[in-house]
């Protein structure tokens, strides 16, 4: 239960207090949140928190190649944190954290790294670990993939001038 998992170094980031009487739901599924990768491409949203790879990527399936625009691109494309402009994990995991505390099931979270930006071009193994315990203060309960950026461009932003207008005010921009 929430009641008894979460980590209290959250009520140093958002003292929200648990509200409702958690304890009268005692042995009870109350929350499961499914993988939204595929929803995603299917309603052009983001995956739930992860950030963008960038503001159009390129999603291959056996179905076929899916130009994704991140919603309402033209209005708040300056708005996106980008995924590979991150400087750490330390603001998702901390999101992750605050999220679970409120989840009584495990929610799959992930890590990213870009070699690039440490020495040799190799993610430290003591990055992962202070990732790692950083996600454990935080009650993140799994840490699902650790992404590395391969070296590929994951930001499609040159695929921009091939968006027709119309319609991108809802988010549902065609490409």
């Amino acid at each position: 239960m929430p009641i008894d998992t979460y980590k209290k170094d959250l009520d140093d980031i958002c003292n929200e207090p648990l509200h409702l009487g958690w304890d009268s739901l005692r042995n009870s599924t109350l929350s499961a949140l499914m993988p939204s990768e595929t929803l995603s491409q299917i309603s052009n949203a983001t995956n739930g928190i992860e950030p963008p790879r960038g503001h159009i990527s390129i999603k291959a399936s056996k179905d076929g190649i899916l130009r994704q625009v991140v919603p309402e691109y033209e209005r708040l494309k300056d708005q996106y944190e980008l995924l590979w402009e991150m400087p750490s994990n330390d603001g998702y995991l901390q999101l992750a954290g605050l999220m679970q505390k409120f989840i009584d099931q495990a929610i799959s979270s992930n890590t990213n790294y870009d070699p690039s930006r440490f020495a040799n071009g190799k993610v430290p193994m003591k990055q992962l670990l202070k990732d790692l315990l950083t996600a454990y203060k935080f009650g993140v309960k799994t840490l699902y993939y650790q992404n590395t950026r391969d070296g590929a461009e994951d930001a499609q932003d040159d695929l921009a001038p091939s968006i027709q207008h119309d319609g991108c005010e809802s988010g549902a921009c065609k490409i």
